[in-house]
């Protein structure tokens, strides 16, 4: 009778066991999988819009205030430049005043007894870059004198001069410097480093925009992998809970003890509390980036995203050589030599004496009505000509010889600086090639270590079923499926991260996605 009882309660756990397994199985079979594609091109989602890696980026231009930011300091950075070019703008200038006079009997005969005198001029003076200046203008003085007579005796009293009068002068000077400043050769030097200057600091500002959009992806991509995390702790949650509702079976069957439920159910209140812990986690990192993406806070970013598992085609000698012509540091290091080598030019010249020369024409015209004092002014009736040719030169300029031994020493330290960032953009260049190939094979790792855990933990489930398993040894498995899941986005994230520093170790990121810079930079 015992063994009959005895087979009549093996045949019913093992019904019921086998009944467990098939309404589980396919529950076994399937594992929620996160919002993850896999494409041959990134993309986001905004709400349901799917915005590609491109527009992305794009879209930090545009709404970020770091990179707004960034691109008004883009847009001073010829500040200098502009400010050194204002000396070569023309300059109006025009003055007009009034004198009246009356003068002592002591000043003499020749001395009016009362004058009136109104002047006034225009002129318009503008510096060459070919160290030229040059002025031109027109002067009037209009002169009404209450003269003295003068007694001749029998032949009465004349008057010496013209009591009244106006006196036109149109002239032309031409200033040149023929040595220090030959021709303008140190202002065009001088112009061109500062050029040079605004070019490498603009070129350093969108180098740093473009790390800061990668940046801000990597943000993005942070949320995901924070979404990934809420969905590995339901995972975990519900996992928790099935293996828990097994046990509270095997132990009403006799196949645990019943410190195992208990253990579980410890499992699951921890589990509980990851979860919560995980989607607070999200909520902060979803705010956060809609802060730094400036958009309403009202937008859904729901955590999907979609990575590229694809390895591209390298050229590593053309990408370096893509580097050495883009990269920022490096062209920058080359323009800090040619500036360099520029200044010193330019103070050797300084020690040249100063030789200036300078032509002076006009015309003159004197009448008392207006039209005819023009006309001789305008016909050349009364011409004048001045030259005049001025030098200066220090015996001892201490301060030139001082800027030209730094400008000798600015100059090497220029070379050795070209070196290091030849070297420093070579050695970047094959590193962030070799991420690449690196991430890739251990996302490809990563990928093999969830399938495998997996599979495992589905086997030690449908053990644990039949009691052959101890519940910590599949708390242990179910650690591990979770544990590599999470491994695996992170994987991907990393490696679709290292494709994008390499394009920004070439300085081609928005090269790649076409992508106009100068679009964002206001004017």
């Amino acid at each position: 009778m015992k063994r009959a009882m005895s087979f009549f309660v093996v045949i019913f756990v093992l019904a019921h066991a086998g009944r467990l397994i098939a309404q589980e199985a396919k529950a076994d079979d399937k594992i929620d999988k996160i919002a993850i594609e896999i494409a041959d091109e990134p993309a986001f989602f905004i709400g349901s819009v799917k915005v590609t890696l491109g527009r992305a980026i794009e879209l930090v231009l545009e709404q970020n205030r770091d990179t707004l930011t960034g691109a008004y300091d883009v847009a001073m950075a010829d500040s200098a430049y502009k400010k050194f070019q204002n000396k070569y703008s023309p300059t109006l200038s025009a003055e007009g005043g009034g004198k009246y006079q009356e003068y002592p009997e002591a000043m003499g005969i020749t001395a009016p007894e009362k004058e009136k005198k109104i002047t006034a001029s225009a002129s318009i003076f503008q510096n060459f870059a070919s160290g030229t200046s040059l002025s031109a203008g027109i002067s009037h003085e209009y002169n009404n004198s209450i003269l003295k007579e003068i007694s001749m005796g029998p032949m009465g009293t004349i008057k010496l001069g013209d009591p009244q009068y106006h006196r036109p002068v149109l002239f032309a000077s031409l200033k040149q410097e023929l040595l220090k400043n030959s021709f303008g050769y140190n202002d065009r030097r001088q112009s061109e480093i500062l050029k040079n200057a605004a070019a490498m600091q603009k070129e350093a500002v969108i180098y740093q925009l473009s790390g800061l959009v990668v940046g801000i992806v990597v943000d993005y991509w942070s949320m995901v992998i924070a979404n990934s995390e809420v969905h590995n702790a339901e995972l975990q949650l519900k996992e928790t809970r099935k293996v828990r509702n097994i046990i509270a079976d095997n132990v009403r069957l006799g196949l645990a003890e019943p410190f195992d439920l208990n253990y579980y159910n410890t499992l699951v209140a921890g589990a509980e509390a990851t979860l919560v812990n995980a989607k607070q986690k999200f909520k902060d990192s979803m705010r956060n980036l809609l802060t730094t993406l400036n958009l309403d806070e009202n937008v859904t970013l729901t955590g999907r995203a979609m990575l590229t598992d694809k390895v591209p085609q390298i050229d590593i000698a053309q990408s370096l050589k893509a580097a050495y012509d883009k990269r920022a540091d490096y062209k920058n290091a080359l323009l800090a030599l040619e500036n360099s080598k520029m200044e010193l030019e330019l103070y050797r010249n300084h020690a040249l004496p100063s030789l200036t020369a300078e032509v002076t024409v006009s015309s003159m015209g004197q009448r008392k009505d207006i039209p005819d004092a023009y006309g001789e002014t305008s016909s050349g009736q009364y011409p004048a000509l001045e030259a005049r040719l001025r030098m200066t030169y220090p015996l001892y300029d201490l301060e030139q010889k001082t800027n030209e031994r730094d400008a000798r020493f600015k100059v090497e330290k220029a070379k050795l600086q070209l070196e290091k960032y030849k070297r420093v953009v070579r050695d970047d260049v094959i590193a962030k090639h070799e991420h690449i190939k690196t991430y890739h094979e251990l996302y490809q790792k990563a990928q093999e270590a969830r399938k495998q855990s997996e599979i495992y933990y589905g086997r030690l489930l449908a053990n644990l079923r039949r009691g052959r398993f101890t519940a910590a040894v599949v708390k242990n498995g179910l650690d591990a499926m979770v544990a590599t899941r999470q491994r695996e986005l992170e994987a991907l994230v990393v490696y679709n991260i290292a494709l994008l520093q390499f394009d920004i170790a070439k300085n081609e990121l928005f090269e790649r996605y076409k992508i106009d810079v100068n679009k964002y930079i206001p004017k």
